[in-house]
């Protein structure tokens, strides 16, 4: 999905007449999307695998990090391009309040737990020795939380008395 359509579908909820974003009023979807567009940052994932192939090179089927101090920044820059990409349109539609403070964090958190999920990410720059076992399962468990909270989050918007 979107960090964008993320932040578009919670400025369309707050918009609506409350209780009726899901059916009645733009967006007109399940709040379960919400939590799918904010669970799945695409902007940021796609410059993530543009930046890997120059920063990294296979051989004999292992890849190699061969840039770390590179993709170590390029790490916190996608995470500081995430939480822009979810502020920018929210500020500019003057949609902001305080649940946008947890909102936020979700879409970085979830380009961390991709990056977890995966082999030879960005996330290995950062943390090279953390086991598969412990870091996937810290990733399986982060992203049922995040959907957890983007659906009540998105609930919370389809409520709220403009």
């Amino acid at each position: 999905m979107s960090t964008l359509a993320y932040a578009a579908f919670t400025t369309k909820r707050d918009n609506a007449i409350p209780g009726t974003s899901t059916s009645q009023s733009p967006p007109g979807v399940s709040t379960y999307v919400d939590a799918l567009a904010a669970l799945v940052p695409a902007e940021v994932l796609t410059l993530h695998a543009l930046i890997l192939p120059v920063t990294t090179k296979t051989v004999d089927a292992t890849t190699q990090i061969i840039a770390p101090e590179t993709l170590s920044w390029a790490f916190a820059g996608i995470i500081v391009l995430s939480i822009l990409l979810y502020v920018a349109p929210r500020l500019i539609e003057q949609k902001w309040d305080n649940l946008d403070y947890i909102r936020l964090t979700i879409p970085p958190l979830a380009f961390v737990g991709w990056t977890m999920l995966q082999r030879a990410t960005a996330f290995d720059a950062i943390f090279p020795g953390m086991a598969e076992a412990p870091r996937t399962v810290v990733a399986l468990f982060l992203g049922v939380l995040l959907g957890l909270v983007a659906s009540a989050l998105a609930y919370k918007a389809d409520q709220k008395h403009i």
